[in-house]
């Protein structure tokens, strides 16, 4: 009885985390796509909460094949997505991953990085290309 409270309060948090980091990290979001987010996000939570405690002290086999069929399945709904959309859905798996193994604190704390990372990707990304720039500039002075 106790692991069946587990697992609904892991649901909850899961299915929580994916619906609010959609709906936070992209404005115009379109409700199938909103819908698969949150959905992915609470599947994958339920799944891998249900093969860790099935296979608690084994060789965890049923968590490997949940993760393979979740790669699969993330693959297909994701096919029609946009790029940022993309990455939160694929962010919910694995923050549902986290939250169906039992690690719902890091669950949590990768949602608010993911949320980040949405919120400042055009700061996140200026940094990267000056630095291309800056190693181009290097080399043609070395050059000379």
């Amino acid at each position: 009885m106790l692991s069946m409270i587990a697992m609904v309060i892991k649901l909850l948090i899961g299915g929580a985390t994916s619906y609010l980091l959609s709906s936070f990290a992209i404005k115009n979001i379109s409700e199938t796509d909103h819908l698969k987010i949150t959905a992915v996000g609470v599947f994958s939570t339920a799944l891998f909460s249900i093969t860790s405690q099935i296979d608690g002290a084994g060789p965890h086999v049923l968590s490997a094949g949940g993760l393979l069929f979740i790669i699969f399945l993330s693959k297909t709904l994701s096919s029609e997505m946009k790029n940022s959309q993309k990455i939160l859905f694929y962010s919910s798996t694995i923050i549902g991953l986290f939250i169906g193994f039992g690690y719902i604190f890091q669950g949590i704390i990768l949602s608010f990085l993911v949320y980040y990372i949405t919120f400042n990707k055009s700061d996140l990304f200026s940094i990267l290309v000056d630095d291309e720039d800056d190693e181009d500039n290097e080399d043609e002075i070395t050059i000379k």
